[in-house]
């Protein structure tokens, strides 16, 4: 149960945005995204809370990473993510240039050093669960300009664990929102719900709904748009 996750994702598939139950599917999901890095002999930066780094740590050393000589080597960063938040936001709005000081030209050493870099963004789950909605849409702009000046992947990730199942459609439908240069992807796996899958159900049909709805109003966005016309 804990594995399940939804998500978003742009046409090139180099960034992700997953929408998780709960902290042990969040921990899942990234300690899986640093695993394809490690073995593709990639630079991994994770900018993540304490918790989150300690279970990503703990679920690498468990699949036989020896990730203290990892570090050592500097082919894995750890940063913590509610610290680099206090140091982008200034009176909470980024400013692009600290961005770039801070994220984009550290990110672009390891590329020049390693070829390929894969990034963990958990900034935006703290802003999320913050309820800094409108930084969250200026941290998807920085990211989402970033990744057309350098060559990188990003996972971003939200721990929805504390939300009650009724507020699910509607915070779905705003990250979905937040996050307007990716495409939700809709869950085709949902089954019946058995005793001990309620809670997951809920979660993933909600998902599916908010999904549908925005493909609807999408359409209809479309449709209204005038068609360009050949001139012969």
């Amino acid at each position: 149960m804990d594995n399940r996750i939804w998500h978003l994702t742009n046409p090139t598939g180099n960034y992700v945005a997953q929408v998780c139950q709960n902290e042990a599917s969040q921990a899942k999901a990234v300690t899986d995204y640093i695993k394809a890095g490690l073995l593709n002999d990639e630079s991994i930066v994770v900018l993540a809370r304490p918790a989150l780094r300690k279970a990503i740590i703990s679920g690498l050393d468990a699949l036989g990473f020896d990730m203290q000589s990892i570090r050592n080597q500097g082919q894995i960063k750890f940063f913590d993510a509610q610290f680099l938040l206090s140091s982008l936001l200034i009176d909470g709005v980024f400013e692009e240039q600290v961005f770039q000081e801070y994220v984009g030209i550290p990110l672009q050493t390891l590329q020049l050093k390693y070829g390929k870099v894969r990034v963990f963004g958990g900034m935006v789950d703290i802003l999320w669960e913050e309820g800094q909605h409108n930084t969250v849409l200026q941290m998807e702009d920085l990211w989402s300009d970033l990744l057309q000046k350098q060559k990188f992947s990003l996972l971003c990730s939200y721990s929805l664990g504390y939300l009650d199942p009724n507020a699910y459609d509607e915070s779905f439908e705003s990250i979905c929102k937040c996050h307007k240069r990716l495409i939700p992807v809709k869950n085709h796996g949902l089954s019946e719900a058995g005793v001990g899958e309620v809670v997951l159900d809920v979660f993933g049909a909600a998902w599916n709904r908010v999904v549908e709805k925005l493909l609807v109003e999408s359409q209809k966005i479309s449709a209204q748009m005038p068609r360009k016309t050949l001139l012969n």
